[in-house]
């Protein structure tokens, strides 16, 4: 499983847009139709593209009022019994922060009653803004001198119009004196 630098951006463009046309995603990229088309069926069949989805706004995504509750519970597995409950963090031992979803505000008590929790304080969500991150993979390097296994940001050395990866200061210093001399 290979992924460079284009299949990134073909990816980042396919989350923003499911949808988007071979032509469309070509003259973004700057590629041709074929070599768009070719890419994305490489990333299917190597399972990197599962599925294409729809995404709904969030005023339908919840399908309600979200309401965050801060809680205290001595059984916090009992809670996901509510069908209600879409998330729970937990905060420190006992107490959690919890996001239900509602079909309006009523259900509430009616949801608190049959709950396996003592509420400690209701957040009705007046709006809601989530940031969409672009896809990002963590890539393994081996560092160019040393072979060095890595997985924090490589320092990379171009030379003669090659790319090198290498994982310190010292490998770096290393591999210009043998690549000089």
């Amino acid at each position: 499983m290979k992924i460079d630098e284009i299949d990134l951006k073909l990816i980042n463009i396919l989350k923003e847009d499911s949808r988007a046309s071979f032509s469309e995603i070509a003259r973004e990229l700057r590629l041709s139709r074929q070599t768009v088309k070719s890419r994305i069926s490489r990333l299917e069949k190597e399972g990197i593209i599962e599925k294409y989805t729809v995404k709904l706004a969030s005023s339908v995504e919840d399908f309600g009022t979200s309401v965050y509750l801060l809680v205290y519970s001595e059984e916090p597995e009992k809670m996901w019994e509510i069908e209600e409950i879409v998330e729970i963090n937990k905060i420190t031992s006992k107490k959690y922060l919890i996001r239900v979803t509602l079909k309006d505000l009523s259900e509430l008590s009616e949801m608190m009653d049959r709950g396996k929790f003592e509420v400690i304080e209701v957040m009705p969500v007046i709006e809601r803004k989530v940031r969409e991150r672009p896809f990002r993979l963590k890539i393994t390097f081996r560092c160019d001198y040393c072979g060095k296994e890595m997985t924090d940001e490589p320092i990379v050395y171009r030379y003669r119009n090659k790319f090198y990866v290498l994982c310190c200061r010292t490998c770096l210093r290393e591999f210009k004196e043998a690549s000089m001399g």
